[in-house]
């Protein structure tokens, strides 16, 4: 009750009273980092290549590479791979040009929770903590512990031969089901005390291989543990990824931060500039990512006078490309540039001392110090601005512009026609469909968007715009399950529509 009320008073301080702080320090971090998730649709690497000015001049300095069957794993772990996976040679030479370029690069492998890319195959899946289930990893079976260190072995290897890996992320975020079988039973241990075993042997496996490398994990499988008994949960040489993704974290935040800050070394914090919206989403609502980013960068402002009891060492945006390995793709890369350029700008911002001091006063900071440095990067002229509210890429040149014009309309016949995703529930969305008579109100300027989308040959529209970013498999996926679905929706539920 003492830690709840302390850190209610810190709230009201902090976060209301901001007047006081006009010169108040900015924002240390030393990691920006972007997360680069490439499960079943990893874009060109010329592609990620040419992102890499553009994220050194908004201040990122790291890159978090997710990934899972896109890495090239050869020997006893061949069969792991994608058959569009990358090549070694031209991983090699991306993430040499990320090096020469200064960013830090830390991969992810999945070790616990989402392991589907490996669990699926039948050469694997005696591997699985429950039979039917290919999510998670039983860490009792000395076989799976053999399996793992010979990921984390080709990972590592692969990634010394360019440059000193200073951080590695194990993910262990979402680890369902967990100490079910009767191998983890006997150990007798909480879920949080079996997930603690399993990072200290993580831990162990990667300084046998690399004794400089910090280990990082996602935080959420400690959420629920209560203050008095961390002490029992303390990680050392790991540091904790603490991820929330909405627009105003959860009220257990402080709480969580106590705890953290007295199990591990440091805290990262983790936001999401796409993926993060919607299982079947086509762009990221800008609304809701630039204030997540806001919440996030005032949090961590805000706690800048408790640097003895908490350190921040960076922020990851994560940029999720699916919500789990057999989901559909979500909002991909290009589309999303303006979501992570916008978020950037914000940060940088923060970092540089120049904050929001008062949240009424939140709107002349976005004209003063966000719009016309969104402009500037995405080559806009004659833009309206409040991009909270629409952002319109018509009138901006940078490479992505078309692409992203051409998704919009996608996006807003999915609005009329198709679904709306149910986010009251962040493990399962649900597809409510619509009739005429709940649209009539709209019905004009759905109607307006059906002719539009009669106008253009979607297919075709959609394969040229997107060649430049992905091969033909992924493009394929995305024409199935957006433009597909869309089609058969909107003649299923507006007969006299007709699609040709």
């Amino acid at each position: 009750m003492y830690v709840l009320a302390s850190y209610i008073i810190v709230e009201k301080y902090f976060f209301i009273k901001r007047k006081g702080y006009a010169n108040a320090p900015k924002v240390e971090l030393e990691y920006v980092v972007v997360h680069l998730d490439l499960k079943g649709a990893p874009p060109k690497l010329a592609y990620l290549a040419s992102l890499l000015p553009m994220m050194k001049k908004h201040g990122v300095n790291g890159l978090l590479i997710e990934y899972e069957d896109m890495f090239p794993y050869d020997g006893v772990l061949e069969n792991l791979r994608r058959w569009n996976s990358y090549k070694k040679e031209e991983l090699h030479a991306y993430l040499v040009a990320a090096v020469s370029s200064g960013f830090e690069i830390i991969p992810l492998i999945q070790t616990f929770g989402h392991m589907e890319f490996a669990l699926k195959h039948p050469h694997y899946d005696f591997l699985r903590e429950a039979p039917k289930f290919p999510e998670s990893i039983c860490p009792s079976i000395l076989e799976s512990q053999h399996f793992l260190e010979e990921m984390i072995k080709q990972i590592i290897s692969f990634h010394q031969k360019i440059a000193p890996l200073n951080y590695i992320h194990v993910g262990c975020d979402e680890v369902s089901p967990i100490n079910k079988c009767n191998l983890c039973r006997r150990r007798n241990s909480t879920n949080e005390e079996l997930l603690t075993e399993h990072v200290h042997f993580l831990v162990e496996t990667v300084h046998l291989l690399s004794p400089t490398t910090t280990v990082l994990i996602w935080d959420d499988m400690y959420r629920d543990v209560k203050p008095m008994d961390c002490s029992n949960l303390i990680l050392t040489d790991t540091e904790v990824v603490y991820w929330d993704f909405t627009a105003k974290p959860h009220e257990d935040v402080h709480i969580n931060m106590n705890k953290y800050g007295r199990m591990f070394d440091n805290i990262w914090i983790a936001t999401a500039f796409k993926g993060a919206d919607g299982r079947e989403s086509i762009l990221p609502d800008l609304n809701v990512r630039f204030y997540n980013h806001l919440y996030w960068l005032d949090f961590i402002f805000n706690y800048g006078t408790m640097k003895k009891l908490y350190k921040f060492k960076g922020i990851i945006l994560t940029g999720w490309s699916r919500y789990d390995h057999d989901s559909p793709l979500c909002e991909i890369l290009p589309a999303s540039i303006p979501s992570l350029i916008i978020n950037l700008i914000l940060i940088q911002k923060y970092t540089s001392g120049i904050v929001v001091e008062n949240m009424n006063e939140l709107d002349v900071f976005i004209d003063e110090h966000i719009e016309n440095n969104l402009d500037s990067s995405l080559l806009c002229q004659n833009r309206s601005k409040r991009f909270l509210n629409a952002f319109n890429s018509k009138k901006c040149r940078y490479e992505e512009s078309d692409l992203y014009t051409t998704l919009q309309l996608l996006s807003n016949a999915y609005k009329c026609f198709v679904l709306k995703n149910n986010a009251s529930n962040d493990d399962e969305s649900s597809i409510e469909y619509e009739n005429v008579g709940n649209v009539q109100n709209q019905m004009e300027t759905c109607l307006r968007i059906f002719n539009e989308l009669c106008k253009i040959t979607f297919d075709k529209e959609i394969i040229g715009l997107l060649s430049d970013y992905f091969e033909n498999e992924v493009i394929l996926e995305y024409i199935r399950s957006k433009i597909r679905s869309l089609q058969e929706n909107i003649k299923r539920i507006v007969p006299i529509f007709s699609i040709k």
